[in-house]
């Protein structure tokens, strides 16, 4: 083979190697761009999932504030609530009914928009407050009357020696008081024996008006099964304790369903 042959040869292969260079030039080209195509996807994908996280971050935040707002709007009511009943005694007696109500109202006002928002721990917790509330609301009247009616009767005792007393409204009042604080646990018997002598200790002591005797004497009559509750003691005082102990769970609750700074466990 001369060297021409091998010219022509060399001319002939020269074609497709030149082609195949071009052909791998325009494959890796396309390659890259597909390459930087796909990073572009990934980090658009990327760039995506960060806002739809930022976006579910906020949303959560905006309820949990919100739910914050809500519970302590039910805690102030449910405060005001209590409050008032441990006050109703000292309310005249024709204006306490109303009081009770526009309380017992707020609170029930207050907790419709915890049933929506709350999870079941808090609404857990919430409903029991509202339960106790409910319960005060029931028996608040009675429990005003009664100690009223103690408080008074504590008031008309001697402010000297008890024993050498000749003041007979020092002396029925005491005895009168001392009636009702034990009524409860006298037996039905007992206690129908001594009415006549609570009813003429109560008038003859001056410190009640004609129908707070009778209405003190209309639930000496009835004797409910709360009587012992209702009067209290000077140191403890049961239905208070249990609505303020229900109160204490909703507060725990609520500051694990709500943000620290989005929930006031006294607001007032």
């Amino acid at each position: 083979m001369d060297m021409a042959d091998m010219g022509a040869i060399a001319a002939l292969l020269s074609v497709p190697v030149a082609f195949a260079s071009a052909w791998w030039s325009k494959r890796g080209a396309e390659r890259a761009a597909d390459a930087a195509l796909t990073a572009g996807r990934h980090q658009a994908v990327a760039s995506l999932a960060a806002v739809q996280v930022q976006a579910q971050n906020q949303r959560e935040q905006r309820r949990r504030a919100q739910l914050g707002d809500v519970a302590a709007e039910f805690l102030r009511a449910t405060d005001s609530m209590i409050r008032t009943v441990k006050q109703l005694p000292d309310v005249e007696q024709q204006q306490r009914k109303l009081r009770l109500l526009e309380y017992a109202t707020a609170v029930e006002d207050a907790y419709a928009p915890l049933e929506l928002m709350a999870p079941p721990d808090l609404l857990s917790a919430a409903e029991h407050l509202r339960e106790r509330c409910q319960y005060l609301e029931k028996v608040a009247v009675d429990r005003a009357v009664l100690r009223f009616a103690i408080a008074a009767l504590e008031r008309r005792w001697c402010p000297r020696d008890a024993e050498t007393c000749e003041d007979d409204r020092h002396n029925a009042a005491h005895l009168a008081w001392d009636f009702l604080v034990g009524w409860a646990n006298k037996e039905e018997e007992e206690r129908w024996n001594d009415r006549d002598l609570l009813d003429f200790c109560l008038r003859d002591s001056g410190i009640l008006t004609g129908t707070q005797v009778d209405q003190t004497l209309a639930l000496a009559d009835e004797c409910p099964s709360t009587w012992n509750q209702l009067i209290g003691g000077w140191i403890r005082d049961p239905l208070i304790e249990s609505a303020e102990s229900a109160r204490d769970a909703f507060v725990t609750a609520a500051r694990t369903a709500a943000p620290p700074n989005g929930f006031a466990s006294n607001p007032g």
